[in-house]
């Protein structure tokens, strides 16, 4: 074999490369995500009451100047 040779077969291999890694990432980050369950009418009320209660302690505190 002669420096042509190794040489074309290293750019054959890097085009190869070049080609098939943004067609991997590509089908790689194209996952579906599932949905997520809708919450229930208790939880969406839980978390308002803690919401406000947070809110309500925020409101006590005094104002830094």
């Amino acid at each position: 074999m002669n420096l042509v040779s190794r040489s074309d077969i290293w750019i054959r291999r890097l085009g190869l490369a070049l080609l098939l890694l943004p067609g991997m990432v590509l089908i790689g980050c194209s996952s579906v995500q599932e949905s997520q369950p809708e919450p229930s009418k208790q939880e969406v009320q839980h978390d308002a009451d803690r919401f406000f209660e947070k809110m309500g302690k925020e409101e006590a505190k005094p104002a830094k100047p």
